[in-house]
């Protein structure tokens, strides 16, 4: 956007930015369709984010995968993409947090 070489409306600056804001909310909207289901992106998340955002050890991540702590019903394995884990981007109860 170049606002040097011409004075802009505040009500053109105002659509460009609703025009930005719109093609941002399609990009977040992102699916993932695997055997015809489909997984939005904003709510599925990789072990290794969720691990970054949690501030959480990868280890006890995949402990609680093991444990049952994440139920399989949060859990997507991806074979086409090596195996991807993508887990549902929600906070887990373990004794030790409840």
């Amino acid at each position: 956007m170049d606002f040097s070489s011409k004075k802009m409306s505040l009500t053109e600056i105002d659509s460009r930015f609703d025009n930005i804001e719109k093609m941002m909310t399609e990009i977040t909207k992102s699916k993932l369709v695997i055997a015809d289901k489909e997984y939005s992106l904003s709510e599925w998340i990789t072990t290794s984010d969720y691990v970054k955002n949690n501030r959480l050890a990868i280890a006890r991540v995949h402990n609680w995968i093991t444990r049952g702590v994440i139920p399989k019903d949060c859990i997507v394995i991806i074979p086409e993409l090596n195996h991807l884990k993508l887990i549902k981007n929600q906070s887990y109860e373990t004794r030790a947090t409840k």
